[in-house]
C-alpha cells in the first residue's frame, strides 16, 4: 500500500512539473473538416483556427503543410485557445510582385490558456497575419507563413 502511495505521489509530482514547464496532453476534442479546394483564404484561416482550438492536428497540418515539421512538438506544449476570431483584412499580397500567388488574411483573436506557454502570442487580444498560397494539384489555398499583424 505504501509503495502504491509513493508511486501515485511520484506520478503527481512529475505531471505537475511537466505542466509547469509547458507540456500538455493536447487531446483532440473535435474533427474539423478540411475546406474544399475552391474555399477562400478566409475560410481556410477560419478552419485552421477551429482545428487549432480542437487540437485537430491532421487538419492543422493539411491547411498549414510546413507545420508538419513542428507537428510533434505542438502535440505536447501549451497552445492556448484562440477565441473571438475577427477577420480584420483579406488582400492580395503584392510584396512578391504583381503576379504574386500569395494572399494575406489579418485576424484578431483573444488568446486564453497560455500560462507557461513558449509561443509568441500574449494572453488577451492579438493581431496576427496568415499568408496563404495556392498549393497542390487542386491549387487550394494553404497557409505558408504567419506572424504578428
Amino acid at each position: 500500500m505504501v509503495l502504491l502511495l509513493v508511486l501515485v505521489a511520484l506520478i503527481a509530482v512529475i505531471a505537475a512539473g511537466t505542466w509547469v514547464v509547458g507540456y500538455r496532453p493536447n487531446f483532440q476534442t473535435a474533427s474539423v473538416p478540411i475546406p474544399p479546394s475552391n474555399a477562400s483564404p478566409v475560410t481556410v484561416v477560419r478552419s485552421y483556427v477551429g482545428a487549432y482550438n480542437h487540437r485537430d492536428f491532421t487538419t492543422m497540418t493539411a491547411l498549414y503543410p510546413s507545420m508538419r515539421s513542428f507537428d510533434q512538438s505542438y502535440r505536447h506544449r501549451a497552445l492556448g485557445t484562440m477565441k473571438d476570431l475577427k477577420v480584420t483584412g483579406s488582400r492580395h499580397d503584392g510584396a512578391y510582385g504583381r503576379q504574386s500567388p500569395r494572399w494575406t488574411v489579418g485576424v484578431e483573436v483573444n488568446f486564453t490558456g497560455l500560462r507557461w506557454s513558449d509561443i509568441s502570442y500574449e494572453p488577451g487580444h492579438n493581431g496576427w497575419n496568415y499568408d496563404l498560397q495556392r498549393i497542390g494539384p487542386h491549387r487550394a489555398w494553404r497557409i505558408v507563413d504567419e506572424g504578428v499583424g
